[in-house]
Order: structure tokens, then C-alpha cells, then sequence
């Protein structure tokens, strides 16, 4: 969408709460600013059902279209996922282009995708959306086609080529997608293999993920107070209090009716948040409705299937609550809760205190009483962290951390080297 001056429709449903209509129009609004679009007027629609052809209804429709042509739109948002056939009749009636909700979604994430795999991501969700509005036109031309049965029109002509060969792309970009992941899959193994803890920062959109692994990382990140500013994943390694190293990583933020293909699209990306050993939820408290913000980051790791690895809640821009009943709601959810100012740089040290702990709860720890053959060590790689290694009068003692879930390797180790076990504990 090009820059401009645009009527923004929104739809209010029969008993819809009108705090819940403000904050989607804000939602909408901030979507736009992001695209550089400027709302020049706003009319809000009472909604009861969808009308097939035009998903408002036709008087609301004919109504509408002379406002946009009063105020000299350039183009027309409706806040709502419009159907092709819904799409092609209102830009019919309004004579400019009409935008959907996914579309202006759609066209943030290609603004603001940057690395290949986000880039490939974006195109064949962007595809998959025109390849039906694509037929929605052919549909058009072999109705208006005259002559001789079955003759075809330059324009139509046309818009088969443009089908296949989306379908071209599509396939193409697929395959690309599908590399990647496996790459990404590959390096996944590599970091369980040396056994470092990952963990995953989600979130509504410009919650402040950025912010907070800046904070804890110094990573050059992108941290801009704009919907969707980050998109490529980025992970960096961090050193928690008692010296464990991990993995952080910030991935793509949700929102509220995220179309389908994208949270599909972006799926490779999400791996991240599925594959990390914990995620950690942050909640942006100035949001006007920070609790449903929560709700919408829950289903959408649901659907991912994800929802279990939850450990930790951040509460963040705890200098600026701007709904104390959002507030209490979210301390009294079930997940260990930090609070967070970045602005204020307060409760950074709390939250690496708790990622410390959570990082720990299946660690233990292992004093070895070791023979002088060097044949331990080795066969500790990839499965134990080397806390210590001391001489006594006439023996070495190693100590160690490591994963409960190698413990009988850990002891079949150390039996076959001649070592002895001396004593063990849990790191909390």
C-alpha cells in the first residue's frame, strides 16, 4: 500500500463492550501509522452478520462510498478479513482500492522482514493471499465474455498466466521454507547436543521483547514503538547469575485475529519459541487491555503447540499500568512473575534471578572422585558442564552440572572410568 490518505471502516457488533471497540480501533490505527498511512476519516459500522457480497450491508456500503468519495480517499480499510468476491464488489462501488485487516498485516510484515527466511516467509503468504482474489477476476471476465463459446479474451489470457505461475512461486518458496527449517532443525540438535538451555521471548507486538533482550544480552536489536518492528528471529548467548551460559532468543510478536497463513507462514520462525526449553511471556502493562493482550499470546502458543513451556510471565513498562484491574489479573496467573521497567532499568536483575532458577530445576550437581587415565572427561562431552577440576595429596576431584536426564549415563561413565562418585545435589 503506498502512503496516503485513507477511510479507515470498523465493525461494531450488537453488545460489543465500546472499551473493547476503542481499543481494536486504536489496534487498526497503530497498524496504519506503521504503514505511513494517515486515517482521514473513521466510520464505525454496526454489524450483525455478513452480507455475502459486500460483508457490510448495501445501504452501509452505498453510504460509505460517498464518504470516501467526499473526503478524496485514496483508499478504503475495513477492520474486518474480506472474502475476494466481497473485495471485488466493494472496489467496484468505491472505484479505489479496498484493503482487508490481512492485507495491511500482510503488507507490515513485508515492510519489515529482513532476513532470508522472514523474506520467503512473507512472499508466499502474500501469494497464497492473491492467488484467490486472482480468481475472483477471471470469474468476472468469463461472466462479461461474449463470441464464440469458449473464446478467451487477452485478459483472461492473462490472468491464467498470472495463476500458474503463482502457483509456481509458491511451490518454489515452499521448497526454500522447507530448507531452512531443516537447517534450523540441524542447529537445534546441535545446541541440545552441548545441552544449553534455550529460552524464548513471546509476546503481543511491541511489548518491549526487543527492549528486554537488549537489556539482558546488549544485543544490536531493532527496538522501535511500532507494531511488528521485529520479525527475524534473533538469539544470543547470556550468562545467568552462577555463571550457566543459555540461549535467548526474541521472536515475531502476535496479535489479536492474526490471520491464519501467517501464524502458518511463520511457523519455521515460532520454532524457536517451540524448540526453547522455556518461554517466557511479556506483557506490555500501558497496553489499555494488557490482560486480553495475554489471552491472545496463550491461544496462539496453544495453537502451536507450545503452551506448556510457559515458565515465566513478565510484567514490563511497570513504570506506566494503565489498568490496575489488567494489573492484578495478570499477578495472579499461575507463572513465576517478574516485574520490569526497561525505561527505568528496574527488575532486570529479578528476571535473570528467575531465569537462573528456572534454568536449574532439572540440574544436579556432581563431585567425582576421579583416577589419573584421563578417560572421564572426554565421555562427559556434550552431556556435562566442567564446574571444577582440582588435585588433592593423591587424586584429582571433578565437579559438575548436568541435566538429570543423563543421569544414568553420567554414572555408567563414571563406573567405567574407575572413578567414584562422592557427593551430588540439586543446583537451586
Amino acid at each position: 500500500m503506498e502512503e496516503g490518505f485513507v477511510l479507515l471502516i470498523t465493525l461494531f457488533s450488537p453488545g460489543q463492550r465500546e472499551r473493547k471497540a476503542y481499543i481494536e480501533e486504536m489496534e487498526i490505527r497503530s497498524l496504519l501509522a506503521t504503514l505511513g498511512l494517515k486515517v482521514g476519516f473513521h466510520k464505525m459500522l454496526t454489524h450483525k452478520e455478513d452480507n455475502p457480497n459486500f460483508l457490510i450491508g448495501p445501504g452501509q456500503a452505498e453510504e460509505a462510498a460517498m464518504v470516501a468519495k467526499e473526503i478524496g480517499a485514496e483508499e478504503v480499510v475495513i477492520n474486518a478479513f474480506l472474502s475476494p468476491r466481497q473485495e471485488k464488489n466493494l472496489e467496484k462501488l468505491f472505484q479505489i482500492p479496498v484493503v482487508d485487516r490481512e492485507n495491511v498485516i500482510l503488507s507490515i510484515f513485508f515492510q519489515n522482514a529482513h532476513s532470508p527466511e522472514a523474506r520467503l516467509q512473507i512472499m508466499k503468504a502474500q501469494a497464497e493471499y492473491l492467488k484467490p482474489r486472482l480468481q475472483a477476476r477471471e470469474e468476472n471476465l468469463s461472466q462479461q465474455r461474449g463470441g464464440v463459446r469458449g473464446a478467451k479474451g487477452e485478459g483472461e489470457r492473462r490472468i491464467e498466466l498470472e495463476r500458474r505461475l503463482i502457483d509456481e512461486k509458491i511451490g518454489f518458496l515452499k521448497k526454500e521454507i522447507e530448507r531452512i527449517k531443516r537447517n534450523r532443525q540441524t542447529r537445534s540438535k546441535e545446541r541440545k547436543a552441548n545441552d544449553i538451555y534455550t529460552f524464548a521471548l513471546v509476546g503481543y507486538t511491541n511489548a518491549g521483547k526487543s527492549s528486554i533482550m537488549k537489556a539482558l544480552t546488549g544485543a544490536d536489536v531493532l527496538v522501535e514503538d511500532k507494531l511488528f518492528a521485529t520479525l527475524d528471529t534473533t538469539t544470543r548467548a547470556l550468562k545467568l547469575p552462577g555463571e550457566r551460559k543459555v540461549l535467548l532468543s526474541d521472536t515475531v510478536g502476535f496479535i489479536s485475529n492474526l490471520p491464519h497463513r501467517l501464524i502458518e507462514s511463520f511457523s519455521s520462525t515460532l520454532t524457536e519459541a517451540l524448540d526453547a526449553d522455556a518461554i517466557i511471556i511479556v506483557s506490555d502493562l500501558s497496553h489499555p487491555d494488557a490482560f486480553s493482550c495475554y489471552e491472545t499470546t496463550l491461544a496462539t502458543l496453544e495453537e502451536l503447540g507450545a503452551k506448556e513451556k510457559i515458565k515465566l510471565l513478565v510484567l514490563n513498562k511497570s513504570d506506566n499500568i494503565y489498568d490496575d484491574f489488567s494489573y492484578l489479573k495478570l499477578k495472579s496467573t499461575k507463572f513465576l512473575t517478574v516485574e520490569t521497567s526497561v525505561k527505568e532499568n528496574r527488575g532486570i536483575k529479578e528476571l535473570l534471578d528467575a531465569m537462573a532458577e528456572i534454568s536449574s530445576e532439572n540440574m544436579k550437581e556432581l563431585t567425582i572422585r576421579c583416577n589419573d587415565d584421563g578417560r572421564l572427561i572426554p565421555a562427559l562431552k556434550g552431556k556435562a558442564e566442567i564446574l571444577s577440576y582440582l588435585w588433592k595429596d593423591d587424586h584429582a576431584e571433578l565437579a559438575i552440572r548436568y541435566d538429570k536426564k543423563y543421569d544414568a549415563f553420567i554414572k555408567e561413565a563414571v563406573k567405567k572410568s574407575g572413578s567414584q562418585q562422592l557427593e551430588s545435589g540439586n543446583n537451586h
